[in-house]
């Protein structure tokens, strides 16, 4: 299935392992020019090598995305380098990665922006007062920005993905949290890539402000 992408631009934050390597890799497959933002520049590097080597095309870049100024730099050098940011998925850094690539997506009226939340944001958790009010805060913030861009074609929504390799399995509640969910298994990155790749298309236009949970089924109640 074509998604429509295919020679947009998008800026991947947190891009270099894990969830964010994922996002980049999949937007890469469908057609994008990836930009790989990362703390670790080294990292994002090796990353878009990586995706370069495979017939793809990325870039990566070290940026520090608590500092508006280098992210706004960075953007700048994106936008010189491979042209106008159309989709911005945000593993970190939401706010300030949002607000440098907004505007030029509104005036070209056309944007996809993904924001990474949690399921811990929906449903809470013992001993993450401090996490699940800062992924819910993620999805407010989600809302928001999809009621600014919407007269713009500009969608913005937030995924809570639950229990996800490979990380998960560092934590020492991970063999309970796994009986929790429905599937009774943890998910793959490519399992939060696949939809982050759905709504940065064409096919999700009409989806925008949606809280999308990647779960298998953690969010149900069981027994």
């Amino acid at each position: 299935m074509d998604l429509g992408i295919r020679g947009r631009v998008a800026l991947v934050t947190g891009g270099a392992r894990s969830l964010g390597l994922a996002d980049a890799t999949t937007l890469a497959g469908e057609g994008c020019a990836v930009a790989i933002v990362d703390l670790d520049g080294d990292g994002a590097a090796k990353a878009a090598d990586e995706i370069t080597s495979s017939g793809g095309r990325a870039q990566g870049y070290a940026c520090d995305i608590r500092e508006a100024a280098q992210v706004q730099e960075v953007v700048s050098r994106i936008e010189r380098d491979l042209g106008p940011v159309d989709i911005c998925v945000n593993n970190a850094g939401t706010y300030k990665g949002t607000k440098a690539v907004f505007a030029g997506m509104r005036e070209r009226r056309w944007g996809r922006i993904v924001v990474m939340a949690s399921i811990a944001g929906l449903m809470g958790g013992f001993g993450q007062t401090a996490y699940a009010t800062s992924k819910i805060g993620l999805i407010g913030f989600a809302r928001s920005v999809a009621l600014e861009g919407a007269r713009y074609n500009v969608t913005c929504n937030a995924i809570a993905p639950g229990i996800i390799a490979p990380n998960a399995k560092l934590s020492p509640l991970y063999e309970r949290m796994v009986k929790r969910v429905a599937m009774q298994r943890e998910g793959e990155p490519e399992d939060v890539a696949n939809t982050v790749a759905f709504l940065c298309s064409e096919r999700a236009r009409y989806i925008t402000g949606a809280v999308v949970t990647v779960t298998g089924g953690m969010d149900l109640f069981t027994f």
